[in-house]
């Protein structure tokens, strides 16, 4: 079996997975293109919320509290 046969095969196994945990497998397939955009939207907003808000208070406490080792 070649590697792409493989990596298909891997992905068709978890996506059928998802399906069945989501339990979209049972829906129309125009309703589960409206799922994943929701989906796909949600997971954008937080990452961005992650990299945005989080990362950066995280730096400025790392640097904050650096400055307050050297005075």
């Amino acid at each position: 079996m070649s590697l792409v046969k493989k990596v298909q095969k891997f992905f068709a196994y978890w996506y059928q997975r998802y399906l069945l945990a989501t339990e979209m497998y049972m829906v129309e397939p125009w309703e589960k293109a409206v799922i994943h955009f929701i989906f796909l939207v949600l997971f954008s907003l937080f990452w961005w919320f992650n990299s945005s808000l989080v990362v950066s208070s995280i730096a400025r406490l790392r640097n904050r509290s650096q400055m307050e080792l050297v005075s």
